[in-house]
C-alpha cells in the first residue's frame, strides 16, 4: 500500500472505521432522544418542568459548544456576525425551529415513541410540498410514489394504535388525546419543513460552515425564547427555573442539545446513506425501547407501517429502488435544483444540505493542500 493510500485511510476507534462508530451514535441518539423524551413527558414524576426551560437549555448548550469549536477553528466568534444582514435571516428558521423543540415536547406527551417517531417522517412530506410552492421545485414520480409510501405507512400505524384504543376502557379521552398528539407533530414536523426550506431561500450561496450557522440558529433561538419565557415568569418565580427537573430531564436536554452537532461529525466521516439506515434503525430501537420501557404492544400492521416509512425515506432521495420507478443509487446526496428543476435534486432536510456544503468544503481543503 502506497504512502497516499495510508494517508486516506479513514481513522478507525476500536478496530473499526470511524463511520460506522458514528452510525451508532447516531442511531442511539437518534432513538434515544424519542424515548427519553417520552419518559421525561410520561413517567409519573418527570413531566412536571416547563418545555420552555428545557428547550432553553437546550439552545444554549448547542449555542455553547458551538462557541467553542467555533474559537478553536477561527480563534475569534466575529464570523458568524460580522455580516449582520445575512446573519440576521437566520432568525426566520430559529424561530420556527423554537417551536418545533416545543411541540415536539407536547406531542411526546400524547404519543407513544414509536407512533412519535413514524409520524415526524412527514416532515419529507412538508419540504416537498414547501418546495413546491416557496422555491417552484417539481416532484420526480418516484417522490410522488415515496411519498405515497410514507403517508400509507404513517396511515397504518395510526390505524393501528387506533384499533389498540378501541379495545380499552376510556376510548373518547385517549382517542381525543392521540388525535391531539398526532395534530401537534405534523405542525412540529410542517415547522421544521418550513425552516429548512427557508433557510435555503433565504442564504442560497452563502457559504458558512456548520459551527457558525449552529451558532447563529442557537443565538436567534434564544433571543425569540425571551417572550414565551416571559409568559412563564409568573409559575417560574414561584416554583424555579428548574422545577421538576430530574437526571433523566437533565439528559433528555443534552442529548437533544448535542444531538443536532453530532452531524457534524456525521459530515466528515460518514455518508447519507448511512444517515438513511440510522433513521430506520433508530425507529426500530424506538420500538424495542417501547417494548421494554412502556409495555408498548406491537403488531403486524404496525411493524408493515415502520418499514413502509424506513424504505420511503431512501427511496425519496434517491438512494433506493422500486418496481414501479427505478431510482439510481447514490452515495452522496444530491445538489440543489434551480426554480423549476427536479426536487430530485434538492435536499430533503437541513442536515442534507450541511452535508453537501461541508463535503464540498472539504474537497476544496484537500486539492488546496495538494496543490500546496
Amino acid at each position: 500500500m502506497s504512502q497516499s493510500q495510508q494517508a486516506e485511510e479513514p481513522p478507525r476507534i476500536f478496530g473499526l472505521p470511524i463511520k460506522y462508530v458514528v452510525l451508532c451514535f447516531l442511531v442511539v441518539q437518534n432513538g434515544g432522544a424519542v424515548l427519553l423524551m417520552r419518559a421525561v413527558r410520561a413517567l409519573p414524576g418527570e413531566s412536571e418542568f416547563a418545555t420552555q426551560t428545557a428547550v432553553i437549555l437546550q439552545e444554549l448548550l448547542k449555542g455553547c459548544t458551538c462557541a467553542v469549536l467555533m474559537l478553536r477553528q477561527h480563534g475569534s466568534l466575529k464570523p458568524a456576525f460580522e455580516n449582520r444582514a445575512e446573519s440576521l435571516k437566520t432568525a426566520v428558521p430559529a424561530l420556527l425551529y423554537l417551536v418545533q423543540n416545543n411541540l415536539q415536547y407536547v406531542a411526546v406527551g400524547y404519543l407513544d415513541a414509536p407512533t412519535y417517531a413514524v409520524t415526524y417522517q412527514t416532515k419529507i412530506f412538508w419540504v416537498a410540498v414547501c418546495s413546491v410552492v416557496l422555491l417552484g421545485k417539481k416532484v420526480e414520480r418516484y417522490q410522488w410514489f415515496a411519498l405515497f409510501i410514507l403517508m400509507a405507512g404513517v396511515c397504518m400505524v395510526q390505524f393501528n394504535r387506533t384499533e389498540a384504543a378501541s379495545g380499552s376502557d376510556d376510548t373518547a379521552a385517549q382517542s381525543g388525546a392521540r388525535l391531539f398528539g398526532v395534530c401537534i407533530i405534523l405542525l412540529a414536523a410542517l415547522c421544521s419543513s418550513l425552516a429548512a426550506v427557508s433557510f435555503e431561500k433565504l442564504l442560497k450561496g452563502v457559504k458558512v460552515d456548520l459551527w457558525t450557522r449552529n451558532l447563529q440558529l442557537a443565538f436567534y433561538s434564544l433571543i425569540c425564547s425571551i417572550g414565551p419565557l416571559l409568559g412563564e415568569m409568573g409559575p417560574l418565580s414561584e416554583k424555579g427555573f428548574f422545577h421538576g427537573y430530574t437526571k433523566l430531564t437533565f439528559l433528555c436536554i443534552a442529548m437533544n442539545g448535542w444531538g443536532g452537532l453530532l452531524i457534524g461529525v456525521v459530515i466528515n466521516y460518514a455518508d447519507a446513506i448511512l444517515k438513511d439506515i440510522a433513521i430506520g434503525a433508530s425507529i426500530c430501537l424506538s420500538v424495542l425501547g417501547s417494548v421494554f420501557l412502556f409495555e408498548f404492544q406491537l403488531t403486524a400492521q404496525m411493524i408493515l407501517g415502520i418499514v413502509m416509512v424506513s424504505w420511503a425515506v431512501p427511496l425519496y432521495a434517491g438512494r433506493a429502488s422500486c418496481g414501479l420507478a427505478l431510482v439510481p443509487a447514490t452515495s452522496q446526496p444530491p445538489r440543489a435544483a434551480l426554480p423549476g428543476q427536479s426536487i430530485g435534486k434538492q435536499y430533503e432536510s437541513q442536515d442534507e444540505q450541511e452535508l453537501e456544503e461541508q463535503s464540498s468544503m472539504l474537497e476544496g481543503e484537500k486539492a488546496s493542500a495538494k496543490s500546496g
